[in-house]
């Protein structure tokens, strides 16, 4: 009698729940073809440095074959130049009718979202240094058959700099994760 019980108690949970996919892509630092000077050096169109047109197009058709391949409900994306490039992005792949972006004015590249599933709120959880810029942790609402939940896009500074500076990142988080209602 107990099993059937408890299966009973918790089937309008199970009828409610619905599964989706999560990916997460490190783009490794797709840019514009447009010089507004906060790119990296190597990525300051039509130089001597080869971005140009045509390294644009063969890194654009690389990554949006690897994101059909992925094919995930929601993906996250890192080391993305601006929101504009993410529209680029959601024009080749129509499924994904939301977005959201974050990145720091002075900073060259930022974080993303492509999402299958509705967005119903974002927001930058800021992490300053006095003498490097770096990115948010961007913090974004989803909303899958009247239930909302958050996912976080990390992209914290890379092993070239001390680990105080990620540990930084994992407290703001931490306190964030600390905050929200249970």
């Amino acid at each position: 009698m107990t099993r059937v019980f408890t299966f009973l108690f918790f089937l309008p949970i199970l009828l409610l729940a619905k599964e989706f996919s999560l990916a997460s892509y490190n783009v490794e630092n797709f840019f514009d073809l447009n010089y507004n000077k906060t790119e990296y050096k190597e990525y300051k169109p039509n130089t001597n440095t080869n971005w140009n047109k045509k390294t644009f197009q063969i890194k654009l058709n690389n990554i949006v074959k690897v994101l059909k391949d992925l094919d995930a409900d929601i993906i996250a994306l890192q080391e993305i130049e601006n929101k504009e490039l993410l529209k680029l992005l959601q024009k080749k792949l129509p499924s994904y009718k939301y977005i959201s972006f974050r990145k720091y004015s002075n900073a060259s590249i930022g974080l993303g979202f492509l999402s299958k599933i509705k967005i119903v709120g974002e927001t930058a959880i800021n992490i300053k240094f006095s003498n490097k810029t770096y990115r948010p942790i961007l913090e974004t609402t989803f909303k899958l058959n009247n239930n909302e939940f958050k996912i976080f896009n990390n992209h914290w500074p890379s092993k070239r700099v001390a680990e105080s500076f990620r540990i930084k990142f994992a407290k703001k988080l931490f306190d964030r994760l600390e905050n929200l209602p249970r």
